[in-house]
Formats: C-alpha cells, structure tokens, sequence
C-alpha cells in the first residue's frame, strides 16, 4: 500500500462522542476535518498558546501521508497562528 501525498486523518472510535456527525475510522483528508471541526464550533482550546494547538487533536485522530519533512521547504502552515515558511516577511 502506498503512502497518500496529501494528509489524512480519520477519528478514533474512542472520541465519537466528542465529534457528532463525524464517523470514526473513516479516513478523509485532514483539511476536510479540519473545516467540520471549525464549522461545527468543535474546537476546543487547551491551556496555553493557542498558536501551538493543531486543529485536530491528535490523541483523538490519527495521521497519515503527506509531504515528507524533506518537502517542508513549500508547505502551508499547520497550526493556527503558524507563519508561512515561504514569505519573505515571516519572522
């Protein structure tokens, strides 16, 4: 089985509860659960800095595929408040 190029995440059955609407075990790419999650208001912030809080809690989903970190030279940021690696005016 090859490895997918774009991310996905699918929800573990054991956080069902947590995210109505959404079938667990699925897998669907990241950035479509991504936008379920914001859409429905099932984001939940934890302590500390929100910037360094992804949108998919990652005890509650699980990973895969994607650009390796080799690629990382072009990819979009992935946690709210990350800087694009890319613009010149980044910090």
């Amino acid at each position: 089985m090859t490895t997918p190029s774009i991310r996905e995440a699918r929800l573990r059955p054991a956080f069902a509860s947590l995210y109505p609407d959404m079938k667990p075990g699925v897998w669907l790419p990241a950035c479509t659960l991504a936008e379920f999650v914001l859409e429905r208001g099932l984001y939940q912030r934890r302590s500390g800095s929100p910037a360094k809080h992804r949108l998919l809690n990652q005890s509650h989903f699980e990973f895969r595929g994607g650009p390796t970190r080799a690629d990382d030279s072009h990819r979009r940021p992935e946690r709210i408040g990350d800087t694009d690696p890319t613009r010149l005016d980044a910090p």
